[in-house]
Parts: structure tokens; C-alpha cells; sequence
């Protein structure tokens, strides 16, 4: 049995240049991202670090996705499949691949298919790989013994480091549209030119509408007293500037495809049902004791004191996680669009945490 020619990738300019014009032709493309026989080319088009929901990975480990094209360079059919392309890393091991299962439409898994000639086909392979190793990509074509001969393999050199991960980029701008659009943080500053991932959203606009809601939520929660906008908007500024000082949100990557991620984001806040309202209410009464014979009025007026006295009781408030959150936290979407990510804000059943984030950073306040 005749063992199959390895057409390997050359890796430095050098090298190229002692190859020179008496190299094979079967030798790949200077950007290092391709391999040729007579009957395949094949391209890395692009690496993706990926994680599918329900998995977890190391500091310095990660799952790449990387995007290959084959295209048939001969008249006759040719069958590929995504079991002809491995990955092995220095010592030969080779390395599983990983089948990821996403909603992500723009993330296709390299499908088995039968190649016309001249055409291409491509989609993605994962692999779980240490993102300080070097690995090898191989394309083996599937043969019968008579054609095993001339079966060429195809390897691509690939360092992992040469792609970015963009896990703590997605949490970086998930934490930016936090601050901005409920803690109100003025010093929380838009990512800079060097950072990797933009955010999209317009957070002073979501900002607004965040503080509205949040006044329209705690106007129900008087029944004697009508407070105006102002007194509920100064109790509102008051909230978020506690939280702001207080407040502790974490962060972990609940999946990421190149142009989706979900995010948990697990709070601890200043929850309205544990603020000491009683106190406040004491404090009335002994101040006011024996100068009301009108109920009606007696109870406006103790409302309108615990809204003028809850600034400074939030300060006396510990914060804790909400009520209602789930252990991981809320799952918030987030979408890619040319470098700039967008937080998914819609009302739909697939982002109901985001409500319940609202909810949260409202003390508690419209969760269902």
C-alpha cells in the first residue's frame, strides 16, 4: 500500500524563497490559509471562537470554529464530508471535533455533500483547542484502495492566538450598556478605538425610557397620595445613583457564535421590598403624632414623607440579588452586526429576561 503525499503549508516568507520556482504547485498561498492538490483546494475563510449553551471552558482554552472551503478542482463529482478534515495539535493527537447547536442562522456546520466540478462548498468545524498550541488542519479525502495512490492530503498550519476571542469584549460592552442605561453612570465611557466590539445601542435614548418607566412603575405604588413627576423623578435619580455606588453585577457567557451571544448577567441591587419602609413610617408618626383628625390626609401626608425620606433610607439599604432572577442570572441577546453588537431589547418570548432585568434594576418594581 502506498502511503499518500501530505502537501504542508509553508510558513515562513524563507522558506517560500528557498522553494522558489521549484517548488510543487501543490504548495499553499502566501497567506498561509490554504492547501492544494490536483483534485481539492482547501481555505481556512475564517476563525470564530464559538460556545454552544451548557458548555464551559478554562482560562486559555476555547472552542474555534473555523470556516472551510473545499472547491473541486477536477471534472468528475467529488464527495466531501466533515469528517475528512481533523485536527491534530505538536505531538499527533489528533483533536475531536465538536458539534455545535445554535439558533444562529449565519452559523453553518460543514455538511457532507457531493461536489460538482469546479465548485465549492463551505461551513464551519469546532474544535476545542489551548489557545497557546499550535495544530494542524488536515484535509483527508476519502478513497478506495485503487485510488489511494494518488489521494493527496492537504495541512494548514494553524495557531489559535491568530484569532480573537471576543468573550470579554461581549461582557465589556454588556457591562458599558448596564451602566449607562441603568445605573446611569455618566463616567461609563463609550469602548474605544482599540477595543475589539462596539455597542450599538443608543443607551441615552434607553436611558429615557428606562427612567420613565420607572417612574410609572412607583406612581402605582401610591394609593393616597399623587406625587408629581419631579418628586418621583428625583426618588428615581436617588435609586440609580445608590445602585451605582453599591450595586455589584457579574457577568458569564452563556453562548457566542460569530454574530449572536448571550450574556448572564446576575445583579445584586437594592430591592424595594426590603427596604426598611416601616422605619420611615415610625419616623412620621412620632414626628406627627396627635395633629391629624382626617385619616385621608394623615395617610397622603405620611406617603409623601416616606417618598421625600426615601433617598435617604436607600442609603441605609444592602443590596442582594432580585427576587424572581434564576440562579444564573438573566440571559440577555446580544446580535453583531460589523464589529458593533446591539443588546436585544425586544418584548418577545425568546428575551423575556431582558423584562426581568428592568424589573430588577427597578428595585423589583413591574416584575410579574
Amino acid at each position: 500500500m502506498k502511503k499518500r503525499n501530505v502537501i504542508k503549508l509553508v510558513m515562513l516568507a524563507s522558506t517560500l524563497a528557498l522553494t522558489g520556482c521549484g517548488g510543487s504547485d501543490n504548495n499553499a498561498e502566501e497567506n498561509n490559509s490554504e492547501g492544494k492538490t490536483g483534485n481539492a483546494t482547501v481555505k481556512i475563510n475564517q476563525g470564530d471562537y464559538v460556545l454552544q449553551e451548557g458548555e464551559t471552558v478554562e482560562d486559555g482554552e476555547g472552542y474555534l470554529a473555523l470556516n472551510v472551503g473545499i472547491k473541486n478542482n477536477t471534472e468528475e463529482t467529488l464527495q466531501v464530508s466533515a469528517s475528512e478534515l481533523s485536527l491534530y495539535d505538536s505531538d499527533d493527537n489528533q483533536i475531536s471535533n465538536a458539534d455545535i447547536y445554535t439558533d444562529d442562522d449565519d452559523f453553518e456546520m460543514f455538511r457532507g455533500t457531493n461536489l460538482s466540478g469546479g465548485k465549492s462548498t463551505s461551513g464551519y468545524v469546532v474544535f476545542k483547542v489551548d489557545k497557546d498550541k499550535k495544530y494542524n488542519l488536515q484535509y483527508a479525502p476519502t478513497a478506495s484502495q485503487e485510488e489511494e495512490a494518488d489521494a493527496e492530503e492537504v495541512e494548514i498550519a494553524l495557531d489559535p492566538s491568530d484569532y480573537n476571542d471576543p468573550s470579554e469584549d461581549v461582557q465589556e460592552v454588556m457591562d458599558q450598556y448596564i451602566s449607562q442605561v441603568f445605573l446611569a453612570d455618566e463616567n461609563a465611557e463609550d469602548s474605544d478605538s482599540d477595543t475589539q466590539v462596539q455597542l450599538e445601542n443608543n443607551t441615552e435614548e434607553e436611558h429615557t425610557d428606562f427612567n420613565q418607566s420607572f417612574i410609572d412603575e412607583l406612581k402605582n405604588e401610591f394609593d393616597a397620595y399623587s406625587p408629581s413627576d419631579g418628586e418621583l423623578q428625583k426618588a428615581v435619580e436617588a435609586f440609580e445613583k445608590t445602585n451605582q455606588e453599591k450595586a455589584n453585577v457579574e457577568y458569564t457567557m452563556a453562548s457566542l457564535t460569530p454574530t449572536h451571544a448571550s450574556v448572564y448577567v446576575k445583579p445584586e441591587v437594592i430591592d424595594f421590598n426590603k427596604i426598611d419602609f416601616e422605619a420611615i413610617t415610625n419616623k412620621f408618626v412620632d414626628e406627627n403624632e396627635g395633629k391629624y383628625d382626617d385619616y385621608k390626609k394623615a395617610q397622603q401626608d405620611a406617603e409623601k414623607y416616606i417618598l421625600q425620606e426615601l433617598p435617604k433610607q436607600l442609603n441605609e439599604e444592602d443590596v442582594e440579588q432580585p427576587q424572581y432572577m434564576s440562579a444564573d442570572g438573566y440571559k440577555i441577546n446580544l446580535t453583531q452586526e460589523d464589529g458593533a453588537w446591539t443588546v436585544d431589547t425586544s418584548d418577545s418570548s425568546d428575551n423575556y429576561d431582558y423584562k426581568g432585568l428592568t424589573s430588577g434594576f427597578m428595585g423589583g418594581l413591574g416584575d410579574q
